[in-house]
């Protein structure tokens, strides 16, 4: 969906709905996958079946602090794609 060129690993994070505290991450990097597992307040919500992709749901009052958390997982500042409406790494 959000993949640029196969074999590019890439992280995203996009708003729901704006004005909604609902957040989704996508990844298909298993590191940053296993640090979204171990947080509670993450939940799976879609995955690869024969890829490594996976979604998550969760919820943050203000959109900086998902763009925090966003930068604590992948160690990266989120770049906003106008385009799209979605930050990537």
């Amino acid at each position: 969906m959000l993949q640029k060129d196969i074999g590019v690993n890439m992280t995203s994070m996009w708003q729901e709905e704006r004005g909604k505290p609902y957040y989704r991450f996508q990844t298909d990097e298993r590191e940053i996958n296993n640090k979204m597992k171990r947080r509670n307040k993450f939940e799976l919500v879609g995955w690869g079946v024969n890829c490594n992709l996976w979604i998550y749901q969760v919820q943050f009052k203000r959109p900086d602090i998902a763009k925090k958390t966003f930068k604590a997982l992948t160690g990266k500042v989120p770049i906003l794609d106008k385009k799209k409406d979605v930050f990537t790494d």
